[in-house]
């Protein structure tokens, strides 16, 4: 069975990790990021900053009908600015709306476009985060982002028969983005020390852990209960 993964922010963490584990698979992976570092015959790099409006539009997504399984994972995506809403500058407001909700939509409707008469299992991941479902201080935008991503996805399955979409919250893991939380600006952040004490206490998941986790949520779409799920409850 041929099958076809479509993973956004493949350069690092998550993405990364879960397009190394599916090449692994038997997958084919287009991977689509601002660079690449994975050297694979079945994978296939997207040069794109999904940022960027004008990139973004005229990304074409590959002829999927020689698959029969092919699968979207929109997993790019940043924390932006980590301060008050009043403080942001309001042109990387729209960069951060532009990466975590507008780029995932357009490439939600191009994939549904495509397999709308395609007879092949269409599933779609839309990364979310427990930040989508309670507000954060100085995580204004984020956090907005991530609930849109959520009804998003509930959206999808009420309109697309022939798609399963999910909205997955990995939870704390260790990447760039916790990085960039724990030197935020005390001043601007409240919880920073929350975040510090995480890292210090060994509570953020591998990357790897989270791969293989969402992995098992595609391929055992049948036992899934929710299409919105949190990662913390999948025990593999």
């Amino acid at each position: 069975m041929s099958k076809l993964a479509i993973i956004t922010g493949t350069s690092k963490g998550i993405g990364y990790a879960l397009a190394d584990l599916m090449l692994t698979q038997g997958y084919n992976v287009l991977g689509i990021s601002r660079t690449n570092k994975i050297v694979n015959e079945n994978f296939i790099f997207s040069c794109v900053d999904l940022s960027n409006s004008e990139e973004l539009m005229n990304l074409q997504l590959p002829n999927i009908s020689k698959y029969s399984d092919v699968i979207l994972v929109n997993n790019a995506g940043d924390i932006g600015e980590i301060m008050p809403l009043g403080k942001k500058n309001k042109n990387k407001i729209a960069l951060e709306y532009v990466l975590n909700l507008t780029a995932p939509t357009v490439l939600c409707s191009n994939f549904i476009d495509l397999t709308q008469k395609n007879s092949s299992k269409n599933t779609i991941v839309n990364i979310s985060s427990g930040a989508g479902y309670r507000p954060i201080s100085s995580w204004s935008t984020y956090c907005a982002s991530k609930s849109a991503i959520n009804m998003l996805t509930d959206c999808i399955n009420d309109e697309s028969l022939n798609i399963k979409a999910f909205a997955i919250s990995p939870g704390i893991v260790n990447t760039e983005m916790q990085e960039k939380i724990r030197k935020a600006n005390a001043n601007d952040f409240p919880l920073k020390e929350n975040f510090i004490n995480y890292f210090k206490d060994g509570e953020l998941e591998d990357p790897k852990t989270i791969a293989k986790k969402i992995l098992y949520v595609i391929q055992n779409q049948d036992k899934m209960e929710n299409l919105k799920l949190s990662l913390r409850d999948i025990e593999i």
